[in-house]
């Protein structure tokens, strides 16, 4: 009994294809999970970046609280938001509202956030009877700076003096198209 038996060895091209597409996909993840995380990665950077412009410009306004140039920064009376209009007597703030360029320097004044560091567009601010602030802006970040008054339950209102005030300081930046924020807060005292 002799059977003609046919015996192939080796790999088809059906199973090659089929290890072929099995290995594509395992590609393909691979790459699309390292995409995702360098995207991730200058999230962070970006988000770390805003953090610290955030707790600077807190630290700034903190210092300007000491800082006495009348007519410029009258310490404790010139932490706030600049109004429209300011009551007979009182001082107006400093801080520029609104999310405006964070630059690189502070300006004339030394405090950030104010008329001589953030000035709307690319150009240098400019602030009669002072220097011009023509340093780079920080690219891709924007800051916004509120002041309230914060009511001090052991010394209610009028006639005395506000003696707390909170800060809210929120950098806006983009990653991807996509707007993030980042805010830093703290309420400073008057002692």
């Amino acid at each position: 009994m002799n059977a003609n038996i046919n015996k192939q060895d080796g790999f088809s091209y059906i199973d090659v294809m089929i290890a072929l597409v099995i290995m594509l996909v395992g590609v393909l993840a691979m790459a699309g999970a390292l995409s995702a995380n360098l995207v991730r990665s200058m999230e962070a950077e970006k988000r770390t970046q805003a953090k610290q412009l955030a707790l600077s410009t807190i630290e700034s306004i903190i210092s300007a609280k000491e800082i006495e140039r009348p007519g410029v920064v009258d310490g404790w009376d010139s932490l706030r938001n600049v109004q429209a209009s300011v009551p007979a007597g009182d001082i107006n703030g400093i801080f520029v509202t609104g999310f405006n360029p964070v630059r690189q320097d502070v300006g004339w004044d030394g405090v950030a956030g104010t008329v001589d560091d953030a000035c709307a567009g690319s150009g240098p601010c400019n602030v009669s009877g002072r220097p011009s602030n023509t340093s780079a802006l920080v690219q891709g970040f924007q800051r916004q700076i509120v002041i309230t008054d914060v009511d001090d339950p052991e010394r209610p209102a009028p006639p005395n003096p506000i003696t707390r005030r909170r800060i809210d300081v929120t950098i806006k930046y983009f990653v991807n198209q996509a707007t993030r924020t980042e805010t830093a807060s703290t309420i400073i005292t008057h002692y």
